[in-house]
């Protein structure tokens, strides 16, 4: 049987969350799939580490599929490191520090991929790339929006993710599996139709059934903690992720970066029932009103910011805790 074996690399600024990512990979899938978290030595220099995770996937689309997961040394003085271990990468997770003190550090990590891809003839916008927006709960929707805009990649999949809590994991993941495993098959079956021994699968087909298998497969390796004790079963687990609002939300920030850069959002787009995507940092002005950035979206994934702005001292005057 054909064998797929991918690797996906985390790449980021130190502090990212690249581990506490692959840690909660780990966690959260079913231990017949996953291997054991790994620290190994780096073959430019053996002091400095890596960390791995390898996921059997089994059969996704009649092909067997394994999983490396990755995450890159962050440090400043690694770049050679980094740019080693992208070598026969097949996709890559940008995890950007949402942080609002961090925000411009991923430019830097931003340029040094691009740069680091391009010695292997590759391109980062036609590159299998997911970017992951970590820490959403600290973040600020101004700034974000603005890092994605300068980041300029619109074809990739944007996910907003807590890491330590798991939040979007899932999904990410999931959307950047597919996309490289739809990748190496489409390659395999190139190589095969320039050697003459092209498979019969149609492309449709396959593309199809590996989208589909993908999917089902990783969201049923999701496991929850104290699963047996609560007698949840593993496909309602599943299903319970995939109805969490919360969960995997991608704010269309595509609009944003197709407008110039400084130019306000349209007041009109969102219709239908509105919730809350993220919100950012509250801060006070000197007139003593609070600000709080909300980024509100609606059922057809729409996303507006807004700014709610609170009055203190209405709130004070009457006795308010």
């Amino acid at each position: 049987m054909a064998e797929i074996h991918a690797r996906i690399l985390l790449w980021g600024i130190q502090g990212c969350g690249k581990t506490t990512t692959l840690e909660t990979i780990h966690s959260k899938l079913r231990p017949d799939l996953r291997g054991e978290l790994r620290t190994e030595p780096t073959r430019l220099d053996p002091t400095v580490h890596f960390e791995s995770l390898s996921i059997t996937l089994g059969e996704v689309g009649g092909v067997g599929t394994r999983l490396e997961i990755i995450t890159v040394p962050g440090a400043l003085d690694q770049t050679m490191t980094r740019k080693q271990l992208l070598d026969e990468v097949d996709g890559i997770i940008v995890i950007l520090d949402s942080s609002p003190e961090r925000i411009d550090a991923n430019y830097a990590a931003i340029d040094e991929l691009r740069a680091s891809l391009a010695a292997y003839g590759q391109r980062l916008d036609a590159f299998p790339i997911v970017l992951q927006y970590n820490k959403r709960d600290i973040a600020d929707p101004f700034a974000i929006e603005e890092l994605h805009r300068r980041i300029g990649l619109d074809q990739a999949a944007v996910f907003e993710t807590i890491a330590v809590t798991g939040h979007g994991i899932l999904s990410t993941l999931t959307t950047i599996s597919k996309h490289v495993v739809r990748t190496r098959r489409a390659n395999d079956a190139a190589r095969a139709n320039a050697a003459g021994k092209a498979e019969t699968l149609a492309p449709t087909d396959g593309q199809e059934e590996i989208e589909a298998s993908a999917h089902e497969i990783l969201e049923a390796a999701i496991l929850a903690e104290g699963e047996d004790d609560e007698g949840i079963l593993e496909s309602e687990l599943a299903e319970l992720i995939e109805l969490d609002p919360m969960d995997g939300t991608q704010p269309d920030w595509n609009a944003v970066a197709e407008s110039p850069a400084g130019a306000s959002k349209p007041e009109s787009g969102l219709a239908g029932d509105l919730r809350i995507v993220s919100a950012g940092q509250a801060d006070v002005d000197g007139d003593g009103s609070l600000r709080l950035p909300l980024v509100l979206g609606d059922e057809a994934g729409q996303t507006r910011t807004i700014v709610l702005s609170l009055r203190l001292e209405t709130l004070l005057a009457k006795g308010a805790d």
